[in-house]
């Protein structure tokens, strides 16, 4: 058995240049959060230094301990973890339903129902911000995590996403399925969901981020410090505009940012599985 050598090319002039070039770049992108949480160990003085110490000269621990011990944040990073996790849940049943019906199944005014769901991608929440705190005032929902869950699970861009995905999933697999027997409930069960795992994993991860960060709307539904998540507790923090203290903003920022660091480098290969195959439709 012969077995063939592989030849390394050498390294040219213009490969260092675009690896330097990539390595910069990388740098550069890690910067800023390296200088976040740097910063929320230094004192607020030491961050206003010019020049600054890119490395801290004096470490303290002081500002997260303002934000964990002097203030309820641990309650606040339940409620946000909470109203993440099970908004992002309803996100991905309902847009998985939907886009599964939109592609797969025909029925009357189908085209009419997409074309609503393609506007509601370049319609803002704070169009409809007005009338949807009516309802839930009606509801008698203000000051209730359901409040901050309910109004979210309706993703137009979800929807969309996972449609191009299961119009990706060649409509031979269920014609022949449902040649034995498999009707649409079960082949959206064993075969739609598995198939379009890239796309709900992208989807699980955009939902969280969008759904963490969505500050106006749990500011607007908040009612006290119970209900309070992290964002608009640690957006409570700063109320003294002539006392500012950096350290504690800079605290407060990483504790925020940490979470969703971790969930996009623990399902990093799913989201970009995901964004690359559902740009190209099967």
């Amino acid at each position: 058995m012969r077995v063939k050598k592989i030849r390394m090319r050498k390294m040219q002039p213009a490969d260092f240049i675009l690896n330097f070039c990539i390595v910069i770049m990388c740098i550069l992108s890690l910067f800023p959060i390296y200088w976040l949480f740097s910063g929320s160990v230094k004192y607020s003085a030491d961050i206003m230094k010019i020049p600054p110490d890119w490395v801290p000269s004096r470490v303290t621990m002081m500002n997260y301990r303002n934000i964990f011990v002097e203030n309820p944040a641990l309650r606040w990073v339940f409620n946000s973890v909470f109203v993440s996790v099970v908004t992002t849940a309803g996100i991905i049943m309902v847009s998985s339903s939907a886009g599964y019906a939109l592609s797969k199944i025909n029925f009357a005014g189908k085209r009419w129902i997409f074309s609503f769901v393609i506007a509601g991608l370049i319609l803002p929440k704070e169009v409809y911000l007005l009338p949807l705190y009516q309802m839930m005032v009606d509801f008698g929902w203000i000051g209730s995590l359901k409040a901050l869950i309910f109004p979210d699970i309706a993703m137009p861009f979800g929807v969309y996403l996972l449609t191009q995905f299961y119009d990706g999933i060649p409509n031979e697999i269920g014609e022949s399925t449902e040649m034995d027997g498999c009707d649409k409930i079960r082949f959206f069960i064993y075969f739609g969901l598995p198939l379009s795992k890239p796309g709900i994993g992208a989807l699980g991860i955009l939902s969280f981020i969008r759904v963490w960060n969505s500050y106006l709307w749990q500011f607007v539904m908040a009612a006290g410090e119970k209900t309070y998540t992290l964002p608009v507790g640690i957006a409570g923090l700063f109320d003294d505009p002539f006392n500012i203290d950096f350290g504690l903003k800079f605290a407060g920022a990483a504790v925020t940012a940490i979470p969703l660091l971790t969930i996009f480098v623990i399902f990093q290969r799913y989201f970009t599985s995901g964004v690359t195959a559902g740009a190209v439709k099967g």
